[in-house]
């Protein structure tokens, strides 16, 4: 055990130091069976107003649906959201629609493309929109995948504070979370030979080489250089938090990017406002954005894969290191060879090794757990060691089992398909156990229509908010009266 993480113990901050908000959105296609393309239906007019909605919104094509949970006081208490949002939105599809279970769209004509390119219903992001298909073409954004989100406890910030003589509160949360972030993207690679799941591209797209088809099966061409990545010659790096600010604020200046979004690092610092306010009052979270879609779950990600992320930002916590630039370049090359490696193929022996002392580290880290947070922090460390040693085990291998000609159209449909039967035959009641009976319709409503909700279980009260209008609920009531 690190001496500072002897110190957090005995200073009874250990069950703060597990602790943290996570969120979690998810990207992810409509896609027509009857068509065996993107949908070409409008995203569902029942989910409410896009320009305010929380928990359902659209992304780069009106067929990409981004669902995004509440922060949670847990990873799984936000997959546990996601859940339910998952089950709302299949609700809403239309009878020949399904929810494609892949990070790679499935296969495009060319209408397909043109239809994607000329019909797009947000207008207040047209103009952004248009600039990305300019730069990137039409595919790189129909890339989907799952980001998490995180940020630590106000306490474990005041912690580090105190702990580097820091003077300002969000100076030393942006120093804790840039340093959370270099541990993170260092790292990278692991997650990618873990849970990379985009083994095939279905469409010669502008980004990945004409030749894939002598690379695949890869593990994941969404994590590679290829994958949803800014152009080669605009670089960001995680030396130092100074420098990465000024990088991505030149590279709006130079008009590289349109606006700080368009930074699509690994891992980004979040802040309402610009870079010089992220600099000023400090991050709020941490936004981790290397995951495909695991099509093997229900909802898109696995427990394992949220409790080996959270691992790895205790671990930065407990146990700083120094990320030199050489040393962060070749974790950006190691994640970008093990991403274009065959899904059954062996780490080289100095990368299990080097997983093996992270592994070291991450076992104490599971043994001072919080006994509600053990079994998921130590079912998710078993399985990663177990896969750096049997790639067989892993996500991208498993997937490139069902491959089929190249194709993982077969595959994707008929998942697709047996999730959202799944999700058809699921009963409310049994979804909401945290939900009294006489609440479950205005909960489900109020997230469809856009209400911020919070349940007080003490009170078995719910709490809505719909254009910083604030309503108790006691019995379920018709939400569309508030709108």
């Amino acid at each position: 055990m690190s001496h500072l993480q002897n110190k957090i113990t005995t200073e009874d901050l250990n069950n703060t130091l597990y602790a943290g908000r996570f969120g979690i959105e998810i990207e992810e296609h409509r896609v027509q069976t009857s068509s065996k393309t993107l949908s070409r239906h409008p995203h569902p007019n029942t989910l409410g107003d896009r320009r305010i909605q929380p928990y359902f919104q659209t992304d780069f094509s009106e067929s990409l649906e981004e669902v995004v949970t509440a922060p949670k006081s847990s990873s799984s208490k936000a997959l546990a959201h996601l859940h339910e949002l998952q089950l709302m939105l299949n609700e809403e599809l239309a009878d020949d629609e399904i929810i494609w279970p892949l990070s790679m769209p499935p296969h495009l004509t060319t209408d397909d493309i043109n239809f994607l390119n000329t019909h797009f219903d947000r207008p207040w992001y047209q103009e952004y929109r248009d600039q990305l298909l300019g730069r990137y073409g039409s595919f790189q954004h129909i890339m989907a995948g799952v980001h998490v989100n995180f940020s630590p406890s106000d306490d474990v910030i005041t912690w580090y504070r105190q702990r580097n003589n820091i003077a300002s509160h969000s100076f030393a949360k942006n120093q804790l979370f840039f340093q959370i972030a270099q541990q993170v993207v260092g790292y990278r690679w692991i997650l990618t030979y873990l849970f990379g799941a985009s083994p095939v591209s279905e469409n010669s797209a502008d980004n990945i080489p004409n030749n894939r088809h002598a690379f695949q099966p890869v593990r994941s061409w969404r994590a590679s250089n290829f994958g949803f990545a800014n152009r080669p010659e605009v670089t960001v790096d995680y030396t130092d938090f100074q420098t990465h600010v000024y990088q991505i604020q030149q590279h709006i200046a130079d008009g590289d990017f349109y606006d700080k979004s368009e930074f699509y690092g690994a891992v980004r610092l979040k802040a309402p406002g610009n870079m010089n306010d992220l600099v000023n009052n400090g991050a709020e979270y941490m936004e981790f954005r290397m995951f495909d879609i695991d099509p093997f779950t229900q909802n898109g990600i696995s427990q394992n894969a949220l409790s080996f992320l959270h691992l790895l930002i205790i671990d930065a916590i407990v146990n700083p290191a120094i990320w030199e630039k050489n040393t962060l370049d070749d974790a950006r090359t190691r994640n970008h060879v093990v991403a274009l490696q065959h899904p059954n193929e062996q780490l080289p022996d100095t990368a299990i090794a080097y997983a093996d002392n992270l592994f070291l580290r991450l076992e104490k880290l599971v043994k001072s757990a919080p006994i509600s947070q053990k079994n998921e922090f130590q079912s998710a460390l078993s399985f990663a060691r177990s896969a750096v040693r049997q790639p067989k085990l892993t996500i991208g291998a498993q997937l490139s089992e069902t491959i089929k000609n190249q194709s993982l159209m077969i595959f994707g449909l008929q998942q697709g398909a047996k999730i959202s039967a799944q999700r058809r035959q699921s009963i409310w009641s049994q979804n909401l156990p945290d939900i009294p009976k006489q609440l479950q319709q205005s909960y489900v409503q109020a997230h469809k229509l856009g209400f911020e909700t919070l349940m007080n279980t003490t009170e078995n009260t719910l709490k809505i908010t719909y254009n910083g209008q604030v309503r108790t609920l006691t019995s379920d009531q018709d939400l569309t009266q508030y709108i």
